[in-house]
């Protein structure tokens, strides 16, 4: 009878041992590789964000990382396949702001729950905005804006990368916490909406700081006002958006998910590997190139990220019916 016992004990241990086997998840020599998908095509920033990161990572885990573009449909396909992934850590989204806050918001039908089907890991980074008006419009500050917008609403023209997109809702916003009606003239991305105001033909853009530094100095557009975590060191002596109101603080930025069925010891694990490669020196300086700065984080501060845009964008998006089908 005793061996009976041993011998049933010793059959549930090692089917047990043969289970962990046969799902290892993301452990240091499992042979599992970081699988890091990102909705962007190769070149964007997105997917530069998301290379750098994937490849830093995976060597802090000791797994290795490959990177994955699921571009299409505003980064949905890329979301719902995380979000529908097995949940063992093995595959992450980097994804911007816009895809777990506005784009549910704003599509009809949306394959996922932000809150509900992803676990956050932690922030990447962030990026400065600036407001920059066409050097021929006149506005040559934000008193002028003011001041034009009010004596004849929407005659002021912005251009912008598309319905939804963070240079259209960046403008709405600001028009709406400072009273002002403005005419929206969106184009098919940012570079064509940029060539607007540089030709003349809109008054206004909200745009990122890499883009917009170049124009500037070049004389082509104006800055009036700017946000970010180094808006004072990249655009000196141009009056914040804060300044002008408190629920101005507005930035683009990208954050790291797994699946919601993802235990929470592995996000913890992922988010403390992560914040060790955004400490990294050439990690700093390569996100300072493309106009952003890391912000390690908890889990947590990137759950309160989304949940605070998607209530202050979901006001705006509702007030303007805004929908993109």
């Amino acid at each position: 009878m005793q061996t009976e016992h041993h011998l049933l004990r010793r059959k549930v241990l090692l089917a047990t041992v043969g289970l962990c086997v046969a799902r290892p998840g993301l452990t240091q020599g499992s042979g599992t590789v970081l699988k890091v998908l990102v909705g962007s095509p190769p070149g964007a920033l997105g997917d530069v964000v998301a290379r750098l990161v994937a490849e830093k990572l995976g060597e802090q885990l000791g797994t290795g990382a490959i990177v994955d573009n699921k571009a299409g449909a505003a980064g949905l396909i890329a979301a719902d396949l995380v979000a529908k992934s097995a949940g063992d850590g093995s595959t992450v989204l980097v994804a911007p702001d816009n895809v777990m806050t506005v784009n549910p918001l704003i599509y009809p039908k949306v394959p996922y729950n932000p809150q509900r089907d992803f676990a956050p890991i932690g922030v990447l980074g962030k990026a400065d905005l600036v407001l920059v008006a066409s050097s021929g419009s006149g506005i040559r500050s934000m008193q002028d804006l003011v001041r034009l917008a009010r004596a004849k609403p929407d005659t002021v023209t912005y251009s912008s990368g598309g319905v939804g997109h963070v240079t259209h809702l960046g403008v709405e916003l600001i028009a709406a916490r400072l009273d002002l009606k403005l005419r929206h003239i969106p184009y098919k991305g940012t570079s064509p909406a940029l060539a607007a105001v540089m030709g003349g033909e809109t008054d206004l853009m909200f745009l990122g700081a890499s883009g917009a530094v170049p124009q500037i100095k070049s004389g082509r557009v104006l800055a009036l006002a700017a946000s970010g975590p180094r808006v004072n060191e990249t655009f000196p002596g141009v009056p914040t958006l804060r300044e002008l109101h408190a629920d101005l603080d507005i930035t683009v930025w990208f954050g790291l998910f797994a699946s919601s069925k993802t235990p929470s010891e592995t996000v913890a694990k992922l988010n403390r590997a992560l914040n060790a490669v955004l400490q990294r020196p050439e990690v700093i300086k390569r996100f300072s190139d493309v106009g952003m700065t890391t912000e390690p984080s908890s889990p947590t501060a990137l759950a309160d990220l989304v949940r605070s845009d998607t209530a202050r964008f979901g006001e705006l998006v509702k007030s303007l019916n805004i929908t993109v089908e």
